[in-house]
């Protein structure tokens, strides 16, 4: 046993060393960068991450995007991407949830019944319970094809002034110029081709999908109600998915109490 004053003094002394430490790993991973994994989390922004989020913004012509989305083949490139971080998605018997979400303070309730799915006892049952939404096969994960939507930032160079954008807080020339009815458009036509996605999954599992909205307060000209709701509508006539609407942004996916069912008792957008 050491003295008391001595092993005062050893203690801070490891206590300096492991914080010198500490200080050198967050100074080389600063330098280096973290290198990427398979799964490559979208949480961190490097240039090599197939779908995380890169710095240097991508012009792509908003013709060439909308024409991209509105082909029916695209729902098929989106569900191969979500199967490949999600086998499950693909496999029989598995029931999948799909979210959907707009309007003010929604977002958090999505997020929230996707990580209620997945990281809850509904997702180690038998059969097995797995959530997605528009962005990824996962909270956490996104689809490469969401992350390059993320890269081409349509609503930042549709606010772009004589050519010049702003993006990340550096001015940029874009060469293809976007207006804010075509940034529309493009996150419409690709929010209606997630919504198809419900008919794979429904085929390949062999369960309707469960379509959890919370759509409190959402605009009758934005996203969910122009493009994905019509498709939701034939979805449902399909037999491919079944609809239900959050009464409040609270609701519980697991108490039929909380939800209304159906399309045809969608809730009135607020304008």
């Amino acid at each position: 046993m050491s003295p008391p004053v001595l092993k005062k003094y050893l203690n801070q002394w490891t206590i300096g060393i492991v914080l010198l430490a500490i200080l050198a790993v967050i100074v080389l991973l600063s330098v280096v960068g973290i290198p990427p994994s398979v799964s490559c989390p979208v949480t961190v922004c490097v240039t090599d991450c197939p779908t995380g989020l890169n710095m240097v913004p991508v012009f792509t012509a908003p013709s060439d995007k909308i024409a991209m989305f509105k082909d029916p083949l695209f729902t098929g490139q989106l569900y191969t991407e979500a199967i490949a971080v999600e086998p499950l998605l693909a496999t029989p018997e598995t029931q999948v949830h799909m979210g959907f979400w707009s309007g003010k303070g929604n977002h958090g309730s999505m997020l929230r019944l996707l990580d209620a799915v997945n990281e809850g006892s509904a997702a180690s049952a038998v059969p097995p319970n797995r959530a997605i939404w528009d962005e990824g096969a996962s909270a956490y994960y996104n689809y490469p094809s969401y992350s390059q939507l993320l890269n081409e930032h349509w609503y930042e160079r549709a606010s772009g002034l004589n050519g010049s954008v702003l993006i990340f807080g550096k001015a940029y020339t874009d060469t293809k110029p976007v207006t804010f009815a075509e940034a529309d458009e493009i996150w419409g036509q690709y929010s209606a081709r997630y919504t198809d996605m419900a008919e794979p999954i429904a085929i390949a599992t062999g369960k309707p999908v469960k379509a959890w909205c919370f759509v409190e307060g959402a605009k009758a000209k934005r996203i969910f109600y122009a493009y994905e709701l019509p498709q939701l509508r034939l979805m449902e006539q399909k037999g491919f998915v079944q609809v239900y609407f959050a009464k409040t942004q609270n609701a519980d996916w697991t108490k039929p109490d909380d939800w209304i069912n159906g399309t045809k008792n969608a809730p009135a957008p607020s304008g």
